[in-house]
């Protein structure tokens, strides 16, 4: 289900999972944080540079890329025909940083890494009763989650495209939430058992 680039191991994939994961986090917070135009176009610029940089291959790049962008285009032009052009860029800058960046990191990073790199990160909160590697394996599928939603709704949409319902949110939604629960039901499976290997 999920995918890593490793037929070229760039330098990004040596980067570890913990520096890659805080990038995530203080650029996501940013993009969301600030309306400041200059800030955006850096923050952008940068979500876009970085696998050209890293000479990350395009094609399974744009295969989980592309669903999310028909999305940020639909809402974009949803904004605009309100009359609402900055809430129009602001969706587009900040939706695109994030799913970008998430991405990124999913196809240069093991999740056994992330995972690790979380459990690092959240072992402070055993003090408060919270197990870091539920934490960790939690938070990590959920980044992980992003693409593959997205990739899962483009899916959809093609095979609804032929029968001429791609326009029908009922149409599109309700095979979504089918193939979300049954992937819900084989990582509580999953998480059960990782619970039960940590016991």
């Amino acid at each position: 289900m999920f995918e890593i680039c490793l037929s070229r191991v760039t330098w990004l994939h040596r980067v570890p999972a913990g520096i890659k994961l805080s990038v995530l986090a203080v650029a996501g917070a940013a993009v969301f944080l600030t309306d400041d135009r200059r800030v955006l176009a850096g923050l952008v610029g940068f979500a876009f540079s970085l696998p050209l940089l890293a000479w990350l291959p395009l094609r399974p790049l744009a295969r989980q890329v592309l669903p999310a962008a028909v999305l940020i285009a639909a809402l974009v032009v949803f904004h605009l025909a309100l009359g609402d052009a900055d809430s129009a860029v602001l969706v587009a800058a900040r939706l695109s940083t994030v799913i970008l960046l998430a991405v990124t990191l999913t196809l240069t990073t093991r999740a056994s890494a992330m995972v690790e790199a979380m459990e690092r990160i959240l072992a402070p909160l055993r003090f408060v009763g919270v197990s870091p590697a539920k934490a960790g394996f939690t938070l990590s599928l959920a980044i992980r989650f992003i693409p593959v939603l997205f990739a899962i709704t483009g899916e959809i949409r093609e095979a609804q495209k032929v029968r001429g319902l791609e326009r029908s949110v009922v149409a599109v939604a309700l095979p979504l939430l089918v193939r979300t629960l049954r992937m819900a039901d084989d990582l509580s499976e999953a998480i059960a058992a990782r619970a039960y290997d940590g016991d």
